[in-house]
Parts: structure tokens; C-alpha cells; sequence
């Protein structure tokens, strides 16, 4: 397995990934992932450092992204989607990405790296959730749902917390 930050010529590869990896019960849906994904990397938030892709020979399969939201006017990065292709899930790939981001993360010297997902699989990678830093949700109602993983105690901002407009809120 290969991983490296993604190009533009990954994108068809890296949208049929992510297709795969959030398909419901009608593979004929284009599940709500995809089109957040092609607003990301066209959106001010973007930012190549943060977009990484894990291939197997030269095809991708899987991907991470990160993108840059506020707090306040403190700028800050929001987790996801993160997508392994179906075949290639529970063999460690999405755990490889995510130490990939978060070393990324660290390299560029940043706090934290919030995001919005599932308390059981993110808790693994040092996630909690983003009230205990004083970080809260554009939404209420994520509650624990909202979490972050902290890199620096010390310089993380606190305040409300926006993503990158492509998320809506």
C-alpha cells in the first residue's frame, strides 16, 4: 500500500471510493459524501496538505480530507469524509489515513482537528468529544458526536466551530 497526498487526477478515482464506501441500500443513489467532496475541493477550506489518498498498486483505495473551518477567526480543520473502498475496510487502511492526517496535522504545528462522526470508531484515534476543550457544535445537536483530537492543549482555540462552507453550517 501506497499512501500520498491527492491529485487532481485522483478525483474520479477518489468520488467512485467514496461512492462505494457510503452507498446505502440503492447503489444507484449518489450518496450525499460524493457531492460534499467535489464542493470541498473546489472550496476556499481546501487545502492539498489535508486531502490524502492510500492506493493499492496505482489504484486508490481509500481517502481523507480535512479542510479548513473557524473558530471564531481562529482557523482550525474539520475531519471528513474519510472512505475506504468496501473490499479493502478492516484491514487497517482508514486507521493508516487517519495517522497520516494527524501526522500532517502535527507537522503543520496545529491544535486539533475536529470532526463530526461516529464516538466508537474515532475514539481509537485519541478523539473525544469537542465540549470537554470548549469547543462547541454550529450544530446542538450532535452532542458527542462532535469530537476533536487535540495536538496542543495549550494553543486550542475555543468558541464555536465552523466547517468549510460546502458543510452548510
Amino acid at each position: 500500500m501506497q499512501i500520498r497526498p491527492e491529485s487532481f487526477d485522483d478525483r474520479a478515482a477518489v468520488y467512485a471510493v467514496t461512492h462505494a464506501a457510503f452507498t446505502g441500500i440503492d447503489p444507484m443513489v449518489e450518496p450525499d459524501e460524493v457531492g460534499l467532496l467535489q464542493q470541498l475541493f473546489d472550496c476556499a477550506g481546501y487545502d492539498a496538505r489535508f486531502s490524502i489518498v492510500a492506493l493499492d498498486d496505482a489504484v486508490v483505495i481509500g481517502h481523507v480530507i480535512a479542510t479548513w473551518g473557524k473558530i471564531g477567526r481562529q482557523p482550525m480543520l474539520g475531519l471528513g469524509p474519510l472512505a475506504v473502498a468496501p473490499e479493502y475496510q478492516h484491514r487497517g487502511v482508514g486507521s493508516i489515513l487517519m495517522q497520516q492526517i494527524h501526522d500532517a496535522a502535527e507537522s503543520a504545528q496545529l491544535s486539533g482537528i475536529v470532526l463530526l462522526g461516529s464516538p466508537g470508531y474515532y475514539h481509537r484515534f485519541g478523539y473525544e468529544p469537542a465540549s470537554r476543550h470548549g469547543i462547541i457544535p454550529s450544530d446542538p445537536t450532535w452532542g458527542e458526536h462532535f469530537m476533536v483530537r487535540v495536538f496542543d492543549r495549550d494553543a486550542l482555540p475555543r468558541g464555536e466551530f465552523r466547517y468549510a462552507s460546502p458543510f452548510g453550517c
